[in-house]
C-alpha cells in the first residue's frame, strides 16, 4: 500500500473473509480498495479497475488475481517474469510463517481448553463440610435387617426403607 502511495484512509470496508491462505486459520481484510491494472505485451495492453482485498500478512505474495479478475481480462495463460530462486526462498519462509501461526492459534486453543477445564474441576470440588454433616444419614423410616438371618455369627447388616414394596 505503502509503494502504491495508499494510506488506511483510502481502504472501503469489506465482509469478505480468507481462508486457506494460512492452514487452519482464518483472516479479515482490513479493507478493499480499487486499482488500475494493466496486462499487456509488445503487441497489445489492456486495463481494467479490480478491487482488492487488503490483508496485513507477512507473505511472500504481494497480490493474489483470483478468477473473477482473469475473467474480467478474459486472460488465458499469463506468464510473470521474476527470480525462481527468490520465488523459492520466498515460498519457504511464507511456509515456515504458516507453520508458526498454526502453531501460535493451536497454542492459544489449548490454553483456553486448560483453562475451562481447570474452571470447571475447580467449580466441582466441594467444600469441606463437618464430618458429622457430610456423614450417610438414612430417613427415619428405615429398618436394621440382618444379611443372613440363618447364621447367628453374621453381624453384617443392611438399612433398609420401611415403606418398599415387597417385590
Amino acid at each position: 500500500m505503502t509503494k502504491l502511495g495508499l494510506e488506511a484512509k483510502d481502504l472501503e470496508p469489506t465482509r469478505t473473509i480468507f481462508h486457506g491462505i494460512v492452514p487452519g486459520l482464518s483472516c479479515s481484510p482490513t479493507g478493499r480498495v480499487r486499482l488500475d491494472v494493466m496486462f499487456r505485451d509488445s503487441s497489445h495492453f489492456r486495463r481494467k479497475p479490480i478491487w482488492f482485498e487488503v490483508v496485513d500478512l507477512s507473505t511472500a505474495y504481494h497480490a493474489l488475481l483470483g478468477r473473477p479478475a482473469l475473467a474480467k481480462f478474459m486472460a488465458g495463460l499469463i506468464t510473470i517474469i521474476g527470480d525462481y530462486r527468490k520465488s523459492l526462498d520466498y515460498a519457504r519462509d511464507g511456509a515456515k510463517l504458516a507453520e508458526s501461526l498454526v502453531i501460535a492459534e493451536e497454542r492459544r486453543q489449548l490454553d483456553r481448553i486448560v483453562a475451562l477445564a481447570q474452571e470447571s474441576s475447580a467449580a466441582q470440588i466441594p467444600t469441606e463440610e463437618p464430618a458429622d454433616e457430610a456423614a450417610f444419614k438414612p430417613s427415619k423410616e428405615t429398618k436394621k435387617v440382618k444379611l443372613n438371618p440363618e447364621d447367628p455369627s453374621c453381624s453384617k447388616y443392611v438399612i433398609v426403607g420401611t415403606r418398599l414394596d415387597n417385590k
